[in-house]
């Protein structure tokens, strides 16, 4: 299944589903695995439960998470997006957290980034130092900020008042 320079090929791939995978480039197409640890991967119309790589292409593909130091996803699903440089474009994921994030009408639970390059996207929650473009937000870093504190101190009063009525 591999060469003898350790790269995987589509051909070797296609229509199955493989547990782990570690090679220098694995080129995937319609294939799912369970782990991947690779220096490249390129993905097409597959899924991956975990992937670790330094650079990943991923098109009409699905994962839980994708580490590496540049991820770029175009029409793709990820939980957790994670590298020093992500990009989604036109992908939903749950988390992106980076150096630099660039998002292109795409969606995102939460962004944490120290900047944030977007035209037409949403996101839950931004936390970054610079956001370029458009990106709708439910919070951003002052408004978490503000979440944060106000459920602490809610808390803090139902605990208060939880003690004070015990001792009656």
């Amino acid at each position: 299944m591999t060469d003898p320079g350790g790269n995987l090929h589509p051909e070797d791939m296609d229509d199955s589903h493989l547990d782990e995978l570690d090679a220098q480039v694995i080129d995937m197409a319609q294939t799912s695995a369970s782990a991947i640890h690779a220096d490249i991967a390129r993905l097409n119309q597959s899924a991956v439960n975990s992937l670790r790589a330094e650079h990943v292409e991923a098109q009409m593909s699905a994962f839980n998470i994708a580490e590496a130091e540049t991820v770029h996803i175009t029409t793709s699903a990820v939980a957790v997006a994670r590298g020093q440089t992500v990009a989604l474009h036109n992908s939903p994921s749950g988390a992106a957290v980076a150096d630099s994030i660039e998002m292109t009408a795409s969606a995102a639970g939460a962004v944490v980034a120290n900047t944030v390059n977007a035209t037409g996207s949403r996101s839950l929650i931004v936390i970054a130092n610079t956001v370029n473009g458009t990106i709708e937000t439910v919070l951003d870093t002052r408004g978490a900020l503000l979440a944060g504190l106000s459920a602490g101190l809610a808390m803090g009063v139902i605990v208060l008042l939880r003690t004070l009525i015990r001792r009656k």
